[in-house]
C-alpha cells in the first residue's frame, strides 16, 4: 500500500483532476493511507511519512505562489486523521504509543538487531560475493547466536541479507541501479504537475521511497508481489518521457492558431 498510495495523492496535486474530483482523488488516497496505520506496522508509518515529506517539498520548490496546494495537502492528512480515528479508535492508540517502548526494547538487544548482528559476522566470512541468493535461512543456523524454537527464514533487514547473499559485490550493482532509476527519473521533474509523464514519475519515485524504509524492519522485497510492484514503479520512473498523442498534437497546433495575433489586432 505505501507503494500504491501515491498515485492517487499525486493525481489529486495535478491538474488532470479539478474540483470535487480532486477531493473524491484525495479522500481514496486517504482511505489508503488510512490502512497503512491500520496494519499496525512501524516501518510502514515512518516512510509514509517520509513520502508526504518529499511531496510537501516537491510542491514548495515549485514556486507558484498557489494556495490550492497546501490547502489540498491539509485536507488529505486531515481526511486521513478521520479514517483513523473512525476505523483505528483506541487500538490504533495504544499501537502508536507503544512504537517508542518497543524501539526501545529492539535497541537494547531485541531479536532483530540480535539477527542483524549475526548478519555482519556472515558478511565477514564471504565479503565480496556473498553466500547466494536465497541461502540465508539455509546458512544462517551456523551463526545464530541466541536460542530459538522459530525457523528464521528471512533476515528482517533486506538490505543486510541483500549483503549477506550476494556480498558487497552485488550490494554495488544494486545501489548503481537505484542511482540509475533516479537519475533518469530526474530529468522528467519539471512541471511534473502539468504533464502526465512527471506526474507518473513522482507518483513512481514516491512508492519507491515507500518501500525503503520498511526494509530495514522486514522483508517486503522477499514476498514476490511486492518485488514485482517495486520493479514496475523502477521501470515506470525510468522510462522516457511520454509522447504527447497525434490528437492531442492536432488540437494544440489548432488553439496556436486560432489565437488572434496581438499585432494585427493592434493595427
Amino acid at each position: 500500500m505505501e507503494m500504491l498510495t501515491p498515485f492517487p495523492l499525486v493525481l489529486a496535486a495535478t491538474r488532470f483532476t479539478e474540483g470535487s474530483r480532486k477531493i473524491l482523488v484525495a479522500g481514496i488516497a486517504a482511505l489508503m493511507a488510512a490502512s497503512i496505520f491500520l496494519s499496525g506496522s512501524r516501518g510502514g508509518m515512518a516512510a509514509f511519512v517520509v513520502q508526504i515529506v518529499m511531496l510537501a517539498v516537491l510542491l514548495v520548490r515549485k514556486r507558484e505562489g498557489n494556495w490550492k496546494q497546501p490547502l489540498l495537502l491539509g485536507t488529505f492528512l486531515a481526511l486521513v486523521i478521520v479514517f483513523l480515528v473512525w476505523m483505528g479508535g483506541n487500538e490504533l492508540t495504544r499501537r502508536l504509543i507503544s512504537i517508542h517502548s518497543e524501539a526501545q526494547q529492539e535497541l537494547a538487544g531485541g531479536t532483530r538487531l540480535t539477527i542483524d548482528r549475526d548478519c555482519l559476522r556472515m558478511l565477514l566470512k564471504r565479503p565480496f560475493l556473498g553466500w547466494g541468493l536465497g541461502t540465508f535461512p539455509v546458512v544462517y543456523p551456523e551463526f545464530r547466536s541466541f536460542y530459538t524454537t522459530f525457523f528464521v527464514n528471512q533476515a528482517h533487514n533486506d538490505y543486510l541479507q541483500l549483503l549477506v547473499e550476494t556480498g558487497l559485490a552485488g550490494f554495488a550493482i544494486a545501489v548503481w541501479f537505484l542511482v540509475l532509476v533516479f537519475r533518469r527519473a530526474a530529468s522528467k521533474l519539471k512541471n511534473w504537475t502539468e504533464n502526465a509523464s512527471g506526474a507518473l514519475t513522482v507518483a513512481a519515485l514516491l512508492g519507491c521511497v515507500g518501500i525503503f524504509g520498511p526494509q530495514l524492519l522486514d522483508f517486503n522485497l522477499q514476498i514476490p508481489a511486492n518485488a514485482a510492484l517495486f520493479y514496475v514503479l523502477c521501470a515506470i520512473a525510468a522510462a522516457g518521457p511520454l509522447q504527447e498523442s497525434q490528437r492531442r498534437r492536432v488540437l494544440r497546433r489548432h488553439s496556436l492558431s486560432v489565437e488572434p495575433n496581438p499585432e494585427s489586432s493592434a493595427s
